[in-house]
């Protein structure tokens, strides 16, 4: 691996004489508690874990620490399935009038049921987290306190889980190997059109390193670190990279705002990260960016004004300057009044891929994809399917072709509890059907699905051919075949 020295020096500084302030000894609870609480209040979630499992050691029934234990997890993604036993606890001594900051609390609020029914959900116990969710709706305390929307939504998400999750996809995961993934998170892989070149984020002990790694005679090579060439001290990310390799697209992460940047290719060197102007930099969160395979059109995500809901996806052309056009919208088929995030168009350009915690979803961010028809209309967007998608979020889906094969981060429990990068690769869908004796035959166990044009619900039904019967997997629904 390259390593610029300055950053070898700043490591070794670092190391040496910056020892983190969660080894200090403290033993004292009400410290504990005041640590923990300030790390939790400025968004440093593994560092308040750190004080909140020693009070939890040192009070193993204590609701209110439990219960702290088990919310900090639920902010740390891969690794909220981990607050279950925490939130367990925590519910058996619960409070509406919870003191939220108080030390002397003992009792843990009472939307604590809603979080363990997320933290089930999440984990993909799906009866569960309804049951919990029933126990929290039902409770006296619930109506007029809490908003019955939110607990609605979740329901809702657990619901349509199993519907995905009972017609699942056909694909297989690959994952890289060594020296692309090591033993921490790696994520963000961005590819040249010609699949040699592969850009991505591995987190090092003090900073996200961008990696780059070529592929020769089909092994990807060590790493090189471009941070010192795109002078990123560690916050930024890529987000695109042209089809020849030679445009680099990242996001700058600041505390208050995100913005995009370019950097290109030189001779030998990669030029210092540059920051887009006003008609992509609106000032507000501009948290993704993504080039077409011609270098023509750029796909962004943004919180400006005007949009249908928190992160839209705009479109902006470049012109002959090197300028881009003013932000278009996607409008309101492809963005919903949730987040949309991370997308990437397809090298042909007739297919966008996207996350959305919007849409019909399995609960948090999901992979979706739209068309775009002939006359210039994105289509409803479709989602990619279990186990593309899980019930905690997915995102970051890189297409290659028209996106039956890409590239995606995907958490493993065992080992690290690290993201690693898979390959996927996702087999073609039932569409033959079978001809005997002059009479067309419905294929083995087909779908329907049934989706609305404006909610995006979606009803799916199933024929298994073994049992000649449909049957729909929402109970709501019932069948009724009749002859015309």
């Amino acid at each position: 691996m390259k390593v610029n020295p300055g950053y070898l020096l700043l490591s070794v500084f670092l190391l040496l004489f910056c020892q983190p302030q969660v080894a200090q000894d403290i033993t004292d609870p009400q410290e504990l508690f005041s640590e923990g609480e300030f790390f939790y209040l400025a968004e440093e979630y593994e560092e308040a874990l750190y004080f909140y499992l020693q009070l939890v050691e040192l009070f193993p029934d204590h609701a209110n620490y439990n219960f702290k234990v088990g919310d900090t997890y639920l902010n740390i993604p891969g690794q909220e399935y981990k607050a279950i036993p925490y939130l367990e606890i925590a519910i058996t001594n619960n409070s509406f009038k919870y003191k939220k900051r108080s030390f002397k609390e003992k009792k843990a609020p009472h939307f604590a049921y809603f979080s363990l029914g997320n933290a089930y959900r999440i984990n993909n116990e799906i009866e569960k987290a309804l049951d919990i969710y029933q126990v929290f709706t039902s409770s006296e305390d619930f109506e007029g306190n809490y908003n019955l929307k939110m607990v609605e939504d979740e329901v809702w998400a657990c619901e349509r889980s199993m519907m995905i999750q009972d017609v699942p996809v056909n694909v297989e995961f690959e994952k890289l190997g060594s020296p692309v993934n090591i033993n921490s998170d790696n994520t963000n892989a961005v590819l040249s059109g010609d699949g040699n070149t592969m850009i991505f984020i591995t987190e090092l002990a003090f900073y996200d390193a961008i990696h780059l790694s070529k592929k020769v005679n089909g092994l990807w090579t060590e790493p090189e670190v471009l941070n010192p060439q795109v002078q990123s001290d560690g916050d930024m990310y890529p987000t695109s990279l042209s089809y020849d390799g030679r445009e680099l697209f990242l996001v700058k992460r600041t505390e208050g705002n995100n913005d995009i940047y370019v950097s290109r290719l030189g001779t030998d060197f990669w030029s210092k990260a540059k920051a887009l102007g006003p008609t992509i930099n609106s000032g507000t969160d501009e948290t993704h960016a993504s080039i077409s395979a011609d270098g023509k059109t750029l796909f962004f995500t943004s919180a400006r004004r005007g949009g249908f809901g928190g992160l839209d996806i705009y479109r902006s052309e470049r012109l002959e300057s090197g300028e881009w056009t003013m932000a278009e919208n996607l409008g309101p088929v492809v963005n919903s009044i949730y987040d949309e995030d991370t997308p990437f168009l397809s090298d042909i350009g007739n297919r966008l891929y996207f996350s959305s915690s919007g849409h019909f979803n399995m609960g948090g961010y999901d992979v979706f994809y739209s068309n775009l028809d002939e006359s210039g209309v994105w289509k409803d967007p479709i989602n990619m399917g279990f186990p593309i998608n899980t019930t905690t979020d997915d995102l970051f889906y890189y297409p290659i072709g028209i996106g039956n094969q890409g590239y995606i981060s995907k958490i493993e429990r065992q080992g690290a509890h690290a993201y690693n990068i898979y390959h996927l690769s996702i087999g073609e869908r039932v569409t033959e059907f079978r001809d005997a004796s002059d009479q067309t035959r419905f294929p083995d166990n087909f779908t329907i699905r049934l989706i609305h044009t404006e909610r995006g619900d979606t009803i799916i039904l199933q024929y298994l051919k073994d049992e000649d019967l449909f049957k729909t997997i929402d109970p709501s629904y019932k069948i009724s075949i009749e002859d015309q």
